[in-house]
């Protein structure tokens, strides 16, 4: 009997499957700090769109969606959520492929990242230098997350002022990044729809997220459905990263709680200056964005600041060694930065470079002025005060003793180098809590005058000049009260080191009237801050003492 062939079976294809929409809540389960200020950083983007389109920057087939029906685009920015239409299902691939092409771009001129969602205006090259250095050292720290030149190029920060040169700075050319192609991971490749799996995350998308053990991949591994994929993906927009120096970085995470009023103010805070284009410290960056909201009339926005540097476990990347929230600074505590901030402001400076060219006899030594960007070590040391809720000057003498792991040279070094806007912040009423504080600042830089004042008349007697032993004996005392100062450990030494100071100053103003303010100070409770504010005094101390004195120093 013969067998009768079945035909084969023809399968049918998949008909595309998914929504025509994408829906994103500010505060759906799952969403952390990092994802709302990305779904932030999306209605940016999208707002830029709006404006480019209305301005006759962009055509109908250059926009999402496009061409859009009576000028209205496919999508909505409500307080708490963003909702993109893709028209049909299978348009989600198109759509998608145009958003990332907008929100993710190289300037054609530069090659640097140019992310237009950030920017109120346009930005120079230096600045956009800057900030790509930000963006690799985390988001785009991984080699295979960015392509980059391997030679340097270099642009200009304008000078501040006459004689003063350009602020050169180097960076190297980009020819692409992940977060260029990142609508791939947002859509099934077959159907065009929009994906309804999960996607890994890792380092480019949240800075620090890593398999925890290889051994355990696929459980400690972080995986996202696209609502939360695609705003992780616009965190490199909504988040400020930026350079302390090579190798360490600092990523800013704001606090979004309302997706309209945040587009309008992320824009104000990128920086646009040399200035404000480097970071001194977490905190402090925190704060410089507040400072800025507040001058714009803006919400104030509280945020994560995230520092990521290597370490000696993992050299290869930078990981995230500290994690510190900035609340919304409100009243004195922000004016007390600011001062800070208008005092203790970072700087260009200039030194002499020499290049010798030619060889042997021919050889010729030329000198010429570089110039060079330097910033306050006291400023984020404030503002790292500031933002754990601690006094101002808190801890001020451990700062007298610290090492600089940048230079591996004590940081009092530094500061010596800002006396002039510390004196200027301490003599400032608005600096202190209380009268005491600032009469303990006010004793210290009298008995100081003082005592210089003594030994000067003691070794030179009328002179008008200062000898070289007078010089050699202030920098002992000096010396002396620096260590009596910083080594008092016991609410006693701290005493003992003080009385002493003020009874061989002799006869002083400021306590003549105030010396009952100044006893409670030195109680169990206060003598640590009375330590520290001694401290400061001593570093802020501004007295003239040139060789051209005909008198003794004076009282500030």
């Amino acid at each position: 009997m013969a067998k009768v062939m079945k035909p084969k079976s023809t399968k049918r294809a998949k008909a595309a499957t998914g929504p025509d929409h994408l829906t994103m809540r500010l505060f759906a389960p799952g969403m952390t700090a990092l994802h709302r200020a990305g779904l932030g950083g999306l209605a940016c983007t999208l707002k830029y769109i709006e404006r480019a389109y209305q301005q006759g920057a962009l055509d109908d087939d250059e926009v999402p969606g496009g061409p859009w029906v009576d000028g209205k685009p496919p999508w909505e920015i409500e307080a708490d959520q963003v909702t993109l239409r893709f028209g049909k299902l299978e348009l989600a691939h198109e759509y998608l492929k145009q958003l990332f092409a907008l929100g993710f771009r190289l300037n054609e001129h530069d090659e640097l990242i140019n992310l237009p969602g950030q920017y109120r205006i346009t930005l120079n090259a230096a600045v956009r230098a800057d900030l790509q250095l930000g963006l690799t050292l985390t988001f785009l720290q991984h080699g295979k997350t960015r392509t980059l030149a391997k030679a340097p190029t270099t642009a200009s920060h304008d000078p501040d002022g006459d004689g003063i040169p350009s602020v050169v700075v180097e960076y190297r050319r980009c020819s692409g990044y992940k977060h260029q192609k990142g609508w791939e991971d947002c859509v099934n490749p077959k159907t065009g729809c929009l994906s309804t799996s999960t996607v890994g995350i890792e380092g480019p998308l949240n800075p620090g997220a890593v398999v925890r053990h290889n051994a355990f991949a696929a459980p400690t591994k972080i995986e996202e459905p696209v609502e939360r994929l695609l705003p992780l993906y616009f965190a490199l927009i909504g988040c400020v990263s930026l350079a302390v120096n090579r190798g360490v970085g600092v990523l800013l995470i704001p606090e979004v709680d309302d997706l309209q009023s945040f587009a309008i103010a992320r824009p104000l805070m990128t920086p646009i200056s040399g200035k404000q284009s480097i970071a001194a410290g977490a905190a402090d960056v925190g704060l410089q964005l507040q400072v800025r909201m507040k001058a714009a009339h803006l919400g104030l926005a509280a945020c994560h600041a995230v520092t990521l540097r290597s370490t000696p476990w993992a050299s290869q990347q930078k990981s995230r060694v500290e994690s510190l929230y900035i609340p919304v600074m409100r009243g004195r505590d922000l004016d007390v930065y600011e001062l800070a901030l208008a005092q203790l402001r970072p700087r260009v400076a200039t030194r002499v470079v020499k290049e010798s060219i030619g060889k042997g006899k021919a050889k010729v030594t030329k000198e010429r002025r570089e110039a060079f960007r330097t910033d306050s070590v006291v400023r984020p040391f404030i503002a790292q005060n500031l933002a754990r809720g601690r006094r101002w000057y808190d801890r001020f003498s451990r700062l007298m003793i610290a090492i600089n792991p940048a230079t591996d040279k004590p940081y009092r070094n530094h500061i010596s180098f800002e006396r002039e806007g510390l004196h200027a912040m301490v003599t400032d009423d608005r600096a202190w809590d209380d009268d005491a504080e600032g009469l303990v600042v006010r004793a210290v830089h009298e008995a100081i005058s003082y005592r210089l004042g003594q030994i000067r008349k003691e070794t030179d007697g009328d002179n008008t000049r200062i000898s070289p032993a007078t010089k050699n004996r202030w920098d002992k005392f000096r010396e002396r009260l620096r260590l009596e100062l910083a080594g008092a450990k016991t609410q006693g030494q701290v005493r003992f080191a003080l009385c002493n100071l003020f009874s061989r100053a002799g006869r002083l103003p400021s306590l003549q009237d105030g010396w009952k303010l100044l006893l409670p100070m030195f109680r169990e409770s206060r003598w640590q801050h009375t330590r520290d504010l001694a401290l400061l005094a001593f570093a802020s101390y501004g007295g003239k003492e040139t060789e051209s004195d005909d008198s003794s120093p004076q009282p500030n």
